[in-house]
């Protein structure tokens, strides 16, 4: 996979976990503009809420996987949206 490119869609939570892992950490070296970044992040974690979130907060597995600073950068995208 490019790590400019995210699918819309993963099977688990784990899977999710990395893939945004892994893009977050790829813009934070500079190769992503910011608003390729934020219609990405939007775009999957809609498209996996149901992974992504459990009684409307952040489940377990993606806060260990992605630590506090890339989750706070996907807050922050997340309630530009709203």
């Amino acid at each position: 996979m490019d790590k400019s490119e995210l699918r819309l869609y993963y099977k688990n939570q784990e899977d999710l976990s990395y893939a945004l892992r892994e893009y977050i950490d790829f813009y934070f070296e500079g190769n992503i503009e910011d608003e390729k970044l934020e219609s990405n992040i939007i775009k999957v974690i809609e498209g996996n809420e149901d992974k992504f979130y459990k009684n409307n907060e952040v489940a377990k597995k993606p806060k260990q996987i992605l630590g506090k600073s890339r989750l706070d950068l996907i807050e922050k995208i997340l309630s530009k949206k709203k």
